[in-house]
């Protein structure tokens, strides 16, 4: 079984290692697991970054640099790539916890191949948000789901949005969760489109 990772990234030089090594350690068989990263706009060396960290063990990562200047037009073309049957959207500055994160979440679909979604249990720095549950980092969907439903341009909260017409899309009422924290949301990071709408700045980034 394969799964797909949608990653869309920009200028995340300093940040995104975290995430790099989490995927790097993954025990499951890499050939199993399709990393994609979108460099939206980037000026630094993030697609280096990404390409020396995890070539080695990903030889058919794919990474792809486009001009976006959106996080979820960027999510949509890494959507049209992926080739898995299920597909996990991640953010380039959060990081999976564990390093069998994609083991349980391909074991969960091997036992229950009748559901088409499931939701991910997450830390963060703080729990500041503990009804924060509709970002798409928390959902991995069958494939022809996620395909199904397309992000929009808007310039934050675009992967809310998404989750919601998902929900509406597909009549969800009802989701299995793997209760064990597996991803890490780094809110704090600063620069990020949360931070600043946190701390009353104004956020023009993609992620």
């Amino acid at each position: 079984m394969k799964i797909s990772l949608v990653i869309p990234v920009h200028n995340l030089e300093k940040f995104i290692e975290p995430l790099l090594c989490s995927l790097k350690y993954q025990v499951y068989n890499h050939d199993g697991i399709e990393p994609i990263f979108i460099c939206d706009s980037c000026e630094d060396r993030t697609h280096e970054i990404i390409e020396n960290y995890l070539r080695e063990s990903y030889p058919y990562m794919i990474i792809i640099d486009r001009q976006f200047h959106s996080s979820g037009l960027s999510r949509n073309e890494g959507l049209e790539c992926a080739t898995g049957e299920y597909i996990w959207l991640l953010d380039g500055d959060d990081w999976l916890i564990d390093n069998h994160a994609i083991a349980k979440v391909v074991s969960f679909f091997e036992h229950k191949p009748e559901q088409k979604v499931v939701h991910v249990g997450w830390a963060t720095n703080t729990f500041f948000m503990p009804e924060y549950t509709n970002t798409v980092w928390q959902w991995v969907f069958a494939a022809d789901w996620a395909k199904g439903v397309k992000f929009t341009s808007r310039p934050y909260d675009d992967d809310v949005e998404w989750i919601g017409n998902m929900i509406a899309t597909y009549g969800i009422e009802r989701v299995d969760t793997l209760t064990d924290p597996l991803y890490f949301y780094n809110y704090m990071r600063e620069g990020s489109v949360m931070y600043e709408r946190i701390n009353g700045l104004t956020g023009n980034g993609t992620n």
